[in-house]
């Protein structure tokens, strides 16, 4: 159904949608092994509103970011001078405009192994989380053989390393990274929209404010109001959301897109097209 979307523009798509309200789904290769990159930031959201509800951290705790804990992209990633914010302001950040370095801070406070856990307390077989941002590219400048963080950006904006070399690291190996499938992604957004509040209202106010993604988005009716959370890698385009329509109607909705081409503005268009196909499929 999806594939003649994708294979014109040389990309293959892992998608599924779910009904929030009554469980029907259909998908496309959505049991397949998929590269979370960013999409892993949800995990983090939810594992610290749960932490804080539970009272074991506090979210207006201040943290000081320095430029050892900087990584490249968005927000504090891309600060010159230290700066002190709250935990609870570093998961907007880190929801808003995927800030890695403010994904990591959380992680820190959080503990890696309860993100790793996640998983299995959630019953998402498919759902494999081994760390934050810092953790996939200290594995990255490993595979390289190359001494640190600092150093693997200083080799990166050199281009001293070919895309054929990093797609052979495991930040591309679905064996070694953060992994899950469209169908996992789906059932997590049906926790989150019908779970307890206070964490399905914020969770519902981070993704509502994405300022970096809105993919699945792009080509929906305006009267449909869209929460979201993207990731991107070279080779991956990825998008995970909830559309909640004007008769009531609620949809979760998971769009991968595995391509080798550089053409992401048409991939990124056929991924709203998947996700409007998708809903239509579901309500026939």
């Amino acid at each position: 159904m999806l594939d003649q979307l994708f294979e014109p523009l040389g990309a293959t798509v892992h998608a599924h949608i779910r009904d929030l309200d009554d469980g029907r789904s259909l998908g496309e290769r959505e049991h397949e092994p998929v590269i979370l990159v960013s999409v892993i930031k949800i995990f983090i959201a939810w594992e610290f509103s749960r932490q804080v509800e539970q009272g074991l951290v506090d979210p207006a705790q201040t943290v000081k970011a320095t430029a050892a804990d900087r990584l490249g992209g968005t927000g504090l990633s891309g600060f010159r001078h230290d700066a002190v914010l709250s935990l609870g302001d570093l998961v907007q950040l880190m929801m808003e405009v995927s800030d890695n370095t403010a994904a990591d801070l959380v992680v820190r406070h959080l503990g890696a192994g309860s993100i790793r856990r996640l998983p299995a307390g959630l019953g998402l077989d498919g759902t494999r989380l081994v760390g934050s941002p810092r953790t996939i590219l200290e594995e990255v400048a490993r595979d390289l053989d190359i001494a640190d963080l600092e150093a693997l950006a200083h080799v990166l904006a050199g281009g001293a390393v070919t895309s054929e070399e990093l797609r052979r690291t495991s930040a591309w190996d679905t064996d070694r990274t953060n992994v899950s499938t469209p169908a996992d992604l789906t059932a997590f957004l049906d926790m989150i929209w019908n779970g307890p509040e206070p964490t399905r209202g914020e969770m519902r106010h981070w993704m509502g404010r994405q300022l970096t993604g809105g993919r699945l988005a792009r080509l929906a009716p305006s009267e449909v109001v869209t929460f979201g959370r993207s990731g991107t890698l070279p080779g991956w385009l990825n998008e995970i959301a909830v559309w909640e329509w004007p008769d009531g109607r609620r949809h979760a909705l998971a769009v991968f897109a595995k391509t080798g081409r550089r053409n992401f503005r048409e991939v990124e268009r056929a991924m709203s097209r998947a996700a409007l196909l998708l809903t239509e499929r579901l309500g026939q």
